[in-house]
């Protein structure tokens, strides 16, 4: 089971909000192809100052992206552009997916922007809770993911409009924290498919508990993986006498995470330090 230590990676990633995840995780890009399209003013103001766009947002086989605040986001649901007053801090993507953290404006307006635009663009709510909004329709699926002083939007370009994605399989979906009925998790931390726990303690300060399912080998390799992917910063990868222990943190530091893998179980600890 020995692992060479890997190299802790640090950069962008850090500075970006709980977020997301499972989302797109992509080489920074300021938009590929042709001119880029601007977002155009409100037809119609809503609540809490938000409008729904006139300009369609991007068609990854049409144009090159639709720009806010002067960046170029490759990939936008169309129809859905972006709330007035935009500020962009970090771009990354292609045309395919794409993800924006906004700065600008409040985090609640850019969700109410989306649960008044998406709707009516053809892009049902499927979920709405704890700042996270997510909408799917005609082929694309978006992720609104809000932090006390920012906001995540991810578009991606699932399939095209009018087709359905074929089944998946439940065994290989990765598990949430309410799927195993823990609460003190940071924000985007998942389990590998097929996770069984025991000794569990989940309290405010954070969780620890024991994966007896899947293998040991299957949870390591699902986390050396999952781990940057969802914006946590993996800070030591090591194996000593047998126990392989991954380290992490998320949120600058407000999370720190172990996961301790020894031949025939794995034990996962989480601590919020705020």
């Amino acid at each position: 089971m020995a692992h060479a230590p890997t190299t802790p990676t640090r950069g962008p990633a850090r500075r970006l909000l709980p977020a997301l995840a499972g989302l797109a995780l992509l080489a920074a890009a300021t938009g590929c192809g042709g001119a880029a399209e601007p977002v155009s003013g409100p037809t119609s103001t809503g609540p809490a100052g938000t409008s729904a766009p006139t300009s369609p947002s991007t068609d990854p086989s049409r144009d090159g992206g639709t720009t806010v605040d002067g960046r170029t986001v490759p990939a936008v649901a169309p129809g859905l552009g972006f709330p007035d007053g935009s500020k962009v801090d970090t771009v990354f993507g292609d045309p395919s997916s794409a993800t924006v953290i906004l700065t600008a404006p409040p985090p609640e307006q850019v969700l109410t922007h989306y649960r008044q635009a998406g709707p009516a663009a053809g892009y049902p709510v499927g979920t709405d809770t704890a700042g996270t909004l997510h909408l799917a329709g005609r082929g694309w699926t978006v992720a609104v993911i809000t932090s006390s002083r920012d906001t995540t939007v991810t578009f991606a370009h699932a399939q095209p409009a009018g087709t359905t994605a074929p089944p998946q399989d439940d065994t290989e979906v990765a598990l949430t924290g309410r799927d195993l009925g823990v609460t003190n998790l940071p924000f985007n931390f998942r389990f590998p498919p097929g996770s069984r726990l025991r000794d569990l303690s989940d309290t405010t300060a954070g969780a620890r508990l024991t994966l007896v399912e899947p293998a040991p080998e299957r949870v390591l390799a699902f986390y050396r993986d999952h781990l940057p992917r969802g914006f946590f910063d993996v800070t030591g990868d090591r194996t000593v006498d047998g126990t392989t222990t991954i380290t992490f943190d998320k949120d600058d530091g407000e999370w720190t995470g172990t996961i301790e893998a020894t031949d025939d179980l794995v034990t996962v600890t989480t601590v919020h330090h705020r």
